[in-house]
């Protein structure tokens, strides 16, 4: 009797996976999230898009979406971690929003670099959700035309950094350019990177976050070969003194000065009044949401 129950429970699972699922809006913008920073976490997911309900309700969406095989989860070996990506079908879903690309694609080439890039880029902006800030990341620099970029993008193709952020103000809209450099590469390569900046119009600052010492000084050697005099230009951020202290973490100029946290860096860009609400987190950063390596967050509800 037990062998046939089971029996007619596996049948029963085996039916209901794969079987299309409507989507609604919160899915569709799940899509686009994972789409737009190639990967995600289950509590970057949560934070972003769906923290007023419980973060185990959250990983039942997502694996709701799984089992239509909209997104996939996968798991680093190495890292022992993971992440959500799109799978074809969920691409083709958003594919047909989309203006028209350059270049398809929708999947990570390099996991730990772009949950970096996610942790920094985005940040602890996710938190707050501030109609202020904008976002262009590397991916849809990648698959767009630079015809179709915002209006505030660098439409250059003489480099692609890792993001682009826009912080609108009263008085000012600052854009800002984020690298994640986890590998010291040629001065040469370097030089040319920084050329590019050096004679960009309407860049207001460049965050690199680094790896370590090294690779600061082979950028800081490169800026001396195009005689590049700018201060406060460039401002760099330790990658482990980012992934213990995320926006407390210390950033540091051209000479080596202290630039105050990164989190009082963007409270500066963005002003008196909001900047205050950025000031709730010090000493809890978020920022670790997107470096989360757990699957399934919560407990279901008894």
């Amino acid at each position: 009797m037990n062998l046939k129950k089971h029996s007619t429970n596996d049948q029963k699972n085996k039916r209901l996976k794969g079987r299309p699922v409507g989507l609604n809006p919160r899915d569709i913008e799940i899509l686009q999230y994972i789409w737009k920073w190639k990967l995600s976490s289950t509590e970057s997911i949560h934070e972003a898009i769906n923290k007023i309900h419980s973060p185990y309700a959250t990983y039942k969406v997502l694996e709701k979406l799984e089992r239509s095989d909209y997104i996939s989860s996968q798991f680093d070996v190495v890292d022992r971690f993971n992440v959500w990506q799109l799978t074809s079908k969920g691409f083709l879903v958003l594919r047909s929003r989309m203006k028209p690309l350059i270049e398809e694609g929708y999947l990570s080439e390099n996991h730990y670099h772009d949950r970096l890039v996610q942790a920094f880029h985005l940040g602890e902006w996710c938190s707050y959700n501030l109609p202020q800030i904008d976002f262009w990341s590397e991916q849809e620099m990648r698959r767009h035309d630079q015809a179709d970029y915002p209006e505030w993008v660098p439409g250059s193709k003489d480099h692609r950094p890792d993001g682009y952020t826009r912080i609108r103000s009263e008085n000012k809209n600052l854009v800002l350019a984020f690298e994640v450099e986890l590998s010291c590469k040629r001065p040469a390569l370097y030089e040319k990177t920084l050329d590019y900046y050096k004679h960009a119009r309407n860049i207001y600052r460049i965050y690199w976050l680094v790896k370590n010492q090294e690779t600061k000084d082979v950028i800081l050697r490169a800026r001396a070969c195009i005689n590049e005099e700018s201060t406060n230009y460039h401002l760099f951020v330790d990658l482990d003194d980012y992934l213990k202290n995320g926006w407390d973490a210390i950033v540091t100029n051209e000479r080596s000065e202290k630039v105050k946290s990164l989190r009082e860096n963007m409270q500066g860009h963005l002003g008196d009044i909001p900047g205050d609400l950025l000031g709730t987190n010090k000493g809890r950063s978020r920022v670790l949401v997107h470096l989360n390596p757990i699957k399934t967050l919560g407990k279901p509800r008894r």
